[in-house]
């Protein structure tokens, strides 16, 4: 069950001014990636202008490792690798520093036993904070640090890989000695990521180009000491500035004002987007990060959502009512196929006050199953928000206002008869020119008209052009299927189910629409479901030969419910030859089980007989109809006989009740009276509750 815990400190941060814009903070506290997972118990972070410091999250939040950095540096990245392999079992951090345009790459080697025995072994040493470092190593650098990643190549050799500012990634040694640099081309590096795939490691990166929200995506396979570049795309119209950036298992996803657009890598696609109706203004406090697949955790102010995003859903979220802000700084993923739905997530929070203060949070979460059953009923569209987001499947409203006058009727008229106005033929016309693309023609249909789902609702009644339903369902024949003369594929395109659904399907196009869905199974039943206007020769041709019981019964209904007693009648006498032995074996086939729609195959059986009279059936099937016939009887003379055993039951009884309260010579009139009525009403309600049955008559 997808949940979200109340948040438990970690620490309190300190009053610094690199700390005082409080909006901002996200972007001076640096959580290590490499070492928060969802069964870690420690995290290391840096926090600009203090320190870069380990905690330890269970039994109890505690500081374990203290580096101090002066006041004014700024801590742009962090990485932290620990040796398990290594006979020294060293854990090697590395930083980057920023203060006053003097950029530094600082790596530093400590041993991890101390750290470790405090947090498992001995709980009363973790008061003593371990500040013992082995070796330490500092190199200046060209530009400031956006990214930095601890390769482990072997047992006991290390490399240092960082991606700078101005568009240069670097390898450094244990020693920070330099060993590469490859060049991106581009400055203004703006978002870095690392991932795997199929054991092989891979980073890209996102520059700015400041030319008309344009932006260079690179992707790079990295080997130990190089990087490969494997992809480089440029984008337009990206509108990088003030979003927020994410990515997991090959999507990246940007989230500018209230708009969350989804892309698919290595192209860089844009698979959707989705609006978030909960962001409502700029001045909102906004944090996004992954958690899970197609997942993410979204902080708005001091409210924390778990969003599910490809059935747009609100899977939990929790309102932080003593807090004014949370935004958050690294969660723990749940990789692809991992049994565990339980992860956590850090941030920091402000509270409410005049100077108030600043802490690091942790919450457990529960991503839930990862399946549709964890979204149900919990759409962006069911919010109950304050200022509601119009959406597209409202109410109908009052054609006129009856608080206006005339002359405002008249244009309220006019605008809601002209609210829906399509230009069918320039339509039709691109429809005709992506015959050979399904996919293109079922997305140009359905975005021209607007059309959400793939059948038809009450949005789209303003698409009622006879004209044009002809020419396109004629230009659909033409092109697709099994029976087109100039077909592309042997499919249909949506937009044919679509219509099969539209009340105003054209009357012209329904002969031999069954015959042409002959090897469409979908199509073949969403026909003879929804399709209006079916002739009605064609459903009994087909009822009476198919060997489908579940279609029998869709057409049995179908033509019951479309079509007068008369007009069966004289349509089966038209029929030359009646195949009508399926139809009766359904009829009498012991295992159809439907007590509802009994009385409609019942009537239909008795046109079927009354048409072509019983010396047309083969003595085989006379045989079984009056076996059944007799069954039948049979049942409802048990049920009778079982009526009146129970129904003299229930007189006797109360006759019995009666006797005895008239002999009693100490009850009162009026004891007597309510005795009788609830023997009476007693009987009564006995008799109610016995089941109905009822008789149904062939005409023979």
């Amino acid at each position: 069950m997808p949940s979200l815990s109340q948040p438990f400190r970690l620490t309190v941060l300190p009053k610094i001014a690199s700390l005082s814009n409080y909006s901002l903070q996200g972007d001076y506290i640096q959580v290590t990636k490499s070492t928060f997972n969802p069964t870690t118990n420690k995290v290391v972070i840096g926090v600009s202008g203090s320190a870069i410091s380990q905690y330890i999250i269970n039994p109890t939040p505690k500081l374990i490792f203290n580096y101090p950095i002066p006041s004014t540096n700024i801590v742009t990245a962090c990485d932290v690798l620990e040796n398990d392999n290594d006979n020294t079992n060293n854990e090697v951090w590395c930083f980057g520093l920023v203060a006053n345009k003097t950029y530094t790459l600082t790596l530093i080697t400590k041993d991890k036993q101390k750290s470790s025995a405090t947090m498992e072994d001995d709980e009363d040493v973790v008061d003593v904070i371990d500040t013992t470092i082995k070796d330490e190593f500092n190199v200046k650098l060209d530009s400031k640090i956006v990214d930095i990643k601890i390769i482990k190549k072997k047992a006991d050799d290390i490399s240092i890989m960082i991606v700078l500012e101005n568009g240069l990634i670097q390898f450094f040694n244990s020693s920070l000695k330099l060993l590469n640099t490859v060049k991106i081309n581009y400055k203004n590096v703006k978002f870095v990521e690392h991932f795997k795939e199929d054991n092989k490691d891979f980073m890209f990166t996102i520059c700015d180009l400041g030319d008309n929200n344009k932006v260079c995506i690179k992707l790079f396979q990295i080997n130990n000491d190089s990087a490969i570049e494997l992809n480089s795309i440029i984008m337009e119209n990206f509108n990088g500035q003030n979003a927020k950036f994410c990515y997991q298992f090959g999507k990246f996803y940007k989230l500018t004002n209230n708009n969350l657009m989804v892309y698919s890598l290595p192209q860089f696609q844009l698979e959707h987007t989705t609006t978030i109706p909960m962001i409502k203004t700029d001045d909102q406090i906004v944090s996004m990060k992954p958690i899970s697949t197609n997942r993410i955790l979204l902080t708005i102010n001091n409210k924390i959502y778990l969003l599910d995003l490809i059935h747009n859903s609100i899977l939990s979220e929790r309102e932080l009512t003593h807090l004014k802000s949370l935004q958050l700084l690294r969660s723990a993923v749940i990789g692809k196929g991992e049994n565990n739905n339980k992860t956590i997530t850090i941030g920091v929070s402000t509270k409410f006050g005049v100077n108030p203060t600043s802490s690091l949070e942790i919450i457990n979460v529960d991503v839930g199953s990862n399946t549709l059953k964890d979204s149900l009923g919990k759409c962006f569209q069911n919010l109950n928000l304050q200022n509601q987001i119009q959406i597209s499947t409202q109410a109908l409203k009052p054609l006129f206002d009856p608080n206006t006058d005339g002359d405002k009727d008249d244009d309220l008229f006019k605008k809601l008869v002209t609210k829906e106005q399509f230009n069918y033929d320039e339509i039709l016309t691109k429809l005709s020119e992506n015959t050979n693309d399904i996919g293109k023609f079922d997305e140009i249909f359905f975005q021209s008209f607007n059309i959400k789902k793939e059948h038809y609702t009450e949005n789209d009644r303003f698409i009622y052009n006879h004209e044009f339903f002809l020419k396109l369902i004629d230009l659909i024949f033409e092109k697709f299927g099994s029976t087109a003369t100039t077909a592309q594929t042997n499919e249909y395109p949506k937009t044919l189910t679509f219509l099969l659904t539209h009340p105003l399907f054209p009357m012209e196009r329904t002969q031999s629409l069954l015959s042409r869905f002959a090897n469409h199974p979908r199509l073949f039943k969403q026909a003879i479901v929804t399709c209006p206007n079916l002739p009605l020769p064609e459903l009994l041709n087909e009822l009476l030969t198919i060997k489908n019981n579940e279609l029998s019964l869709d057409i049995s209904l179908r033509i019951l419910q479309d079509y007068s007693k008369d007009s069966i009648k004289q349509e089966l006498r038209n029929l030359p030859r009646l195949e009508i032995e399926n139809f009766i074996d359904f009829i009498l086939n012991d295992e159809i089980k439907d007590d509802q729609n009994s009385p409609q195959l019942f009537q239909l059986l008795a046109l079927v007989l009354d048409s072509i009279g019983l010396f047309a059936l083969s003595d085989n099937i006379l045989e079984n109809l009056s076996a059944y016939i007799d069954r039948q009887v049979s049942i409802v003379e048990k049920n009778t006989e079982l009526w009146y055993l129970i129904d003299s039951n229930n007189n006797i009884f109360s006759h019995n009740k009666k006797d005895n309260s008239f002999s009693s010579a100490s009850a009162s009139t009026n004891s007597k009276s309510n005795n009788i009525s609830s023997n009476n009403k007693k009987s009564f309600t006995q008799k109610e509750a016995l089941p109905m049955y009822s008789v149904d008559y062939l005409e023979l």
